[in-house]
């Protein structure tokens, strides 16, 4: 039932909506058929805004109708940030705690205690263990216990991310291999994460590491958008995928030396400009091309594409010397 209504924003009885709270933005829908854009928590009260101003009246009965697809992608990017926690932690050690946390439909992240920035090869270790996780099914229980009861079985190790209020504590066990207090949606059992992608490690003040994941739906529109990447690069530069950032490295330096050669109207070889790389590279492909490019992994199609381009642009200048 609706209890009041001050312009776009509308305060119900009660309802499934969930607001942003716990670094987990809020749900979306529809009341009575018309759009919900927003859910936020003030004080005791969840507040929904709409699009426009609400048809629906004062004490009107009011339906409300969750968009599940965003509400499952949610919940799988809460869940996976519980099971990336667990996984750092086996893999680098019981130091790693939960400084924050974000998990929109798109992606999330978690920032971890770490005191050096996160490898290559760790973030891949951590990967893996996450998805063995999600692959050993395991169940997601979710109960409430008394602070002080919550406390002395687990420990305060379940205040990841922060102090939770309230002497009545909301517990999401992920059978004994993460145990947290909090709040935000959660899955059931961990292979409803279908599985998680690990996007980007950066350091974002010292002792602070964010680790940039999907997981789900989203986790494989990431994967099959890298592979389309990987597939054009195979084409635009001539090589196997294996061979992509030996001749990026390559491109790189070729593009340089032809933009010197330009401004200093410098005579050279054309064929020192010709690519020639096959050297194969083993490891993750598109960050190390990234990295070479000083680049982000979107940005690394336009930013071949441009330096193939300039390097053309070059030779003609060059031959007209």
């Amino acid at each position: 039932m609706l209890f009041g209504i001050i312009n776009k924003d509308v305060i119900l009885d009660r309802t499934y909506f969930y607001p942003t709270s716990g670094g987990q933005v809020h749900d979306t829908g529809f009341l009575n058929g018309e759009p919900v854009i927003d859910v936020f928590k003030q004080g005791n009260i969840i507040v929904h805004v709409m699009e426009n101003k609400p048809k629906f009246r004062v004490e009107s009965e009011v339906y409300g109708e969750i968009n599940f697809s965003n509400r499952i992608q949610l919940a799988q990017h809460h869940t996976s940030t519980h099971i990336i926690n667990a996984a750092a932690k086996q893999n680098l050690g019981n130091h790693i705690y939960q400084a924050g946390a974000k998990k929109t439909v798109e992606k999330a992240h978690i920032d971890i205690t770490h005191y050096e920035n996160l490898t290559e090869s760790e973030l891949k270790k951590i990967e893996d263990v996450a998805n063995e996780i999600i692959n050993k099914k395991l169940t997601v229980y979710s109960y409430f216990l008394d602070r002080t009861d919550a406390e002395q079985k687990y420990g305060t190790s379940i205040y990841q991310g922060g102090a939770v209020p309230g002497n009545n504590l909301r517990i999401v066990n992920i059978s004994d291999v993460d145990v947290e207090a909090g709040g935000g949606t959660h899955l059931k059992n961990t292979s409803e994460a279908k599985g998680i992608k690990i996007i980007k490690s950066t350091k974002i003040q010292d002792g602070i590491c964010r680790i940039v994941f999907t997981a789900g739906k989203a986790a494989k529109q990431q994967i099959e958008g890298e592979q389309d990447i990987l597939n054009k690069l195979v084409k635009i530069l001539g090589v196997k995928i294996n061979e992509i950032p030996a001749r990026s490295e390559e491109l790189f330096d070729k593009w340089k030396k032809a933009r010197k050669a330009v401004k200093k109207k410098k005579k050279i070889d054309i064929k020192e400009l010709k690519l020639v790389s096959k050297k194969k590279y083993e490891g993750d492909i598109l960050t190390e091309t990234a990295k070479i490019f000083k680049t982000q992994p979107e940005h690394i199609l336009k930013t071949t594409e441009r330096f193939i381009s300039e390097i053309e642009k070059s030779k003609t200048f060059i031959k007209r010397l």
